[in-house]
Protein backbone atom coordinates (compact mmCIF):
# COMPACT_ATOMS: atom_id res chain seq x y z
CA UNK A 1 0.00 0.00 0.00
CA UNK A 2 3.16 2.56 0.91
CA UNK A 3 4.79 1.61 -2.43
CA UNK A 4 1.62 2.20 -4.47
CA UNK A 5 0.89 5.52 -2.34
CA UNK A 6 4.56 6.36 -3.15
CA UNK A 7 4.25 5.71 -7.00
CA UNK A 8 1.32 8.01 -7.31
CA UNK A 9 2.77 10.70 -5.61
CA UNK A 10 6.10 10.51 -7.65
CA UNK A 11 3.66 9.94 -10.89
CA UNK A 12 1.57 13.51 -9.39
CA UNK A 13 5.24 15.34 -9.27
CA UNK A 14 6.05 15.06 -12.17
CA UNK A 15 3.52 15.58 -13.91
CA UNK A 16 2.76 18.84 -12.27
CA UNK A 17 7.14 19.67 -13.17
CA UNK A 18 6.06 18.63 -16.97
CA UNK A 19 2.54 21.12 -16.75
CA UNK A 20 4.80 23.86 -15.95
CA UNK A 21 7.81 24.02 -18.34
CA UNK A 22 7.76 25.87 -21.58
CA UNK A 23 8.57 24.23 -24.92
CA UNK A 24 12.36 25.49 -26.11
CA UNK A 25 12.99 25.39 -29.33
CA UNK A 26 16.60 24.60 -30.89
CA UNK A 27 17.44 23.79 -27.37
CA UNK A 28 17.71 27.90 -26.76
CA UNK A 29 14.81 29.91 -27.76
CA UNK A 30 12.29 29.66 -24.91
CA UNK A 31 8.86 30.49 -24.96
CA UNK A 32 8.84 31.57 -21.41
CA UNK A 33 11.44 34.19 -23.34
CA UNK A 34 9.16 35.36 -26.27
CA UNK A 35 10.94 33.36 -28.72
CA UNK A 36 7.66 32.07 -31.40
CA UNK A 37 7.89 30.47 -34.85
CA UNK A 38 6.00 32.36 -38.09
CA UNK A 39 6.93 32.67 -41.34
CA UNK A 40 7.82 35.73 -43.26
CA UNK A 41 5.58 36.89 -45.90
CA UNK A 42 7.32 40.11 -47.47
CA UNK A 43 10.82 41.48 -47.54
CA UNK A 44 11.01 45.39 -47.49
CA UNK A 45 13.08 48.48 -47.44
CA UNK A 46 13.70 50.68 -44.65
CA UNK A 47 12.17 53.33 -46.23
CA UNK A 48 8.87 50.99 -47.51
CA UNK A 49 8.87 50.07 -43.59
CA UNK A 50 8.39 53.56 -42.14
CA UNK A 51 5.51 54.25 -44.36
CA UNK A 52 3.89 51.44 -42.77
CA UNK A 53 3.43 52.72 -39.77
CA UNK A 54 4.51 49.21 -37.98
CA UNK A 55 4.58 50.29 -33.94
CA UNK A 56 8.57 49.07 -33.53
CA UNK A 57 11.26 49.17 -30.45
CA UNK A 58 11.85 52.64 -29.67
CA UNK A 59 15.66 51.91 -29.37
CA UNK A 60 15.70 50.37 -33.02
CA UNK A 61 18.01 52.43 -34.81
CA UNK A 62 16.91 51.85 -38.37
CA UNK A 63 19.04 53.45 -41.56
CA UNK A 64 18.47 53.77 -45.16
CA UNK A 65 19.86 50.44 -46.04
CA UNK A 66 17.97 48.33 -43.14
CA UNK A 67 15.57 45.44 -44.91
CA UNK A 68 13.07 44.13 -43.31
CA UNK A 69 11.05 41.41 -42.83
CA UNK A 70 7.28 41.00 -42.00
CA UNK A 71 6.57 37.91 -39.99
CA UNK A 72 3.17 35.88 -39.67
CA UNK A 73 2.19 33.73 -36.91
CA UNK A 74 -1.34 31.90 -36.62
CA UNK A 75 -2.33 31.49 -33.07
CA UNK A 76 -6.01 32.17 -32.10
CA UNK A 77 -6.21 34.71 -34.96
CA UNK A 78 -3.23 35.69 -37.22
CA UNK A 79 -0.70 38.02 -35.68
CA UNK A 80 1.99 39.97 -37.64
CA UNK A 81 5.26 41.20 -36.65
CA UNK A 82 8.63 42.16 -38.32
CA UNK A 83 12.25 42.01 -37.75
CA UNK A 84 15.33 43.40 -39.10
CA UNK A 85 17.06 41.35 -41.95
CA UNK A 86 20.93 40.52 -41.54
CA UNK A 87 21.72 40.51 -45.13
CA UNK A 88 23.74 37.56 -45.12
CA UNK A 89 20.92 35.39 -43.75
CA UNK A 90 19.79 34.92 -46.74
CA UNK A 91 16.35 34.48 -45.32
CA UNK A 92 13.61 34.65 -48.28
CA UNK A 93 9.81 34.97 -48.42
CA UNK A 94 8.23 31.64 -47.11
CA UNK A 95 11.18 30.87 -44.98
CA UNK A 96 9.95 30.00 -41.19
CA UNK A 97 11.89 31.62 -38.51
CA UNK A 98 12.37 32.12 -34.83
CA UNK A 99 11.77 35.73 -33.53
CA UNK A 100 11.71 36.96 -30.46
CA UNK A 101 8.38 39.61 -30.17
CA UNK A 102 9.17 40.75 -26.47
CA UNK A 103 12.94 41.66 -26.40
CA UNK A 104 14.70 44.31 -28.56
CA UNK A 105 18.04 43.62 -27.16
CA UNK A 106 17.82 39.66 -28.61
CA UNK A 107 18.34 39.18 -32.25
CA UNK A 108 15.29 39.66 -33.54
CA UNK A 109 14.63 36.76 -36.38
CA UNK A 110 17.02 33.37 -37.00
CA UNK A 111 16.24 30.94 -39.85
CA UNK A 112 14.46 27.98 -38.15
CA UNK A 113 16.31 24.82 -38.72
CA UNK A 114 14.66 22.23 -40.48
CA UNK A 115 15.08 18.63 -38.74
CA UNK A 116 15.60 15.17 -41.55
CA UNK A 117 16.38 17.54 -44.44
Amino acid sequence: MQNSMLSIATALALLVLSGCSTPVYENQYAVSEGWRIGKVTKLVTAEEFLKTGSPRCQEMEIRPTDRFAFIQRQVTRTRGHFAKVDPDSGIAVGDEVYYNAWDCDQPQMVPRLLKGL
